[in-house]
């Protein structure tokens, strides 16, 4: 199965996750839920919960032995929390305190589909029912396992994490920004995500120390390279393939790669960290396949 394929294979098994998990709408607050539903499923091509399957795959692969479909199970719980802590941030990104976006993922953004305050709502919502999946103990037995992906997941979009780079993203529109500082907040704003799936993956599998250190730089170096893609999306995609709003961080200045070193030498530095993201994982050999072309695909994708 080459990556397109599992893409489109992990995103069928999420959306089916989804669909059975969330709540149908009814109610006096059916509002709120169809507002959740449509923010996550059939949305997006949900690689940071391709990120969580392909890492914990990955290690099994490595003790030479095949998750079991509990192990399958626990994976797809935590691909589908995550999912839904990227569409709650995506959600509030959106809004007009923040990119104040109308399109998300070739459709009306929420608080254009429903209303603002139904949208700060949605994604409320939808980044606690992702600590309720992970915390349930139905959902992952081993105590130990459920605590470290609980603190992982929080620590990942707090105040150490994507809040952080989001606050420092708005803040910096207004300032000239250093490459320290766009390394800062891309490595909180995206990265931070990014790398929370790996370490889930990681602890889902039971990967050793070295195991994990290798991974974990997978994951940095790979959030940094498909952040510059993105801008760089930004400055040369096609809205009707993007799904978005193009050139909006050049207009709004945006602290990013681009707009500090220009579109080829981003693009440079795009590439650089996909071959590093690459070279962490080497010893993983065949195994690591699927993360591999990945991370080529961060940086070659057209949306």
């Amino acid at each position: 199965m080459d990556l397109k394929a599992s893409l489109i294979k992990n995103s069928k098994d999420i959306d089916k996750f989804l669909d059975i998990n969330l709540p149908k709408p009814k109610g006096i607050h059916k509002k709120l839920l169809q507002a959740m539903r449509y923010s996550t499923i059939g949305a997006g091509k949900k690689i940071r919960g391709f990120l969580v399957f392909e890492t914990g795959k990955m290690i099994f692969k490595t003790y030479k032995k095949k998750p079991t479909t509990f192990d399958i199970k626990e994976m797809l719980v935590a691909a589908s929390a995550v999912e839904a802590i990227h569409s709650y941030s995506l959600i509030h990104d959106d809004l007009p305190a923040m990119d104040n976006s109308d399109l998300r993922r070739g459709k009306s953004s929420t608080h254009k589909k429903y209303d603002e305050a139904t949208a700060i709502l949605a994604g409320d919502a939808l980044q606690s029912w992702a600590f309720e999946l992970v915390s349930n103990p139905k959902n992952i037995c081993n105590n130990k396992v459920r605590a470290d992906m609980v603190f992982n997941l929080s620590r990942s979009i707090g105040f150490a994490g994507m809040a952080a780079g989001q606050q420092a993203d708005i803040n910096f529109q207004t300032k000239n920004f250093t490459s320290d500082d766009v390394y800062w907040i891309q490595e909180k704003k995206t990265g931070s995500l990014i790398e929370c799936c790996v370490k889930l993956g990681c602890i889902l599998s039971g990967s050793t120390e070295y195991q994990s250190e290798k991974l974990l730089n997978y994951s940095k170096n790979l959030g940094l390279a498909f952040q510059i893609a993105d801008d760089l999306l930004d400055i040369e995609g096609d809205t009707s393939k993007l799904g978005k709003p193009v050139k909006q961080d050049f207009i709004n200045n945006t602290p990013n790669f681009v707009n500090l070193l220009g579109v080829e030498k981003a693009r440079k530095k795009a590439q650089i960290f996909s071959d590093k993201a690459i070279e962490s994982i080497k010893n993983f050999g065949n195994n690591s396949k699927n993360l591999v072309l990945l991370a080529k695909y961060s940086v070659n994708r057209e949306f």
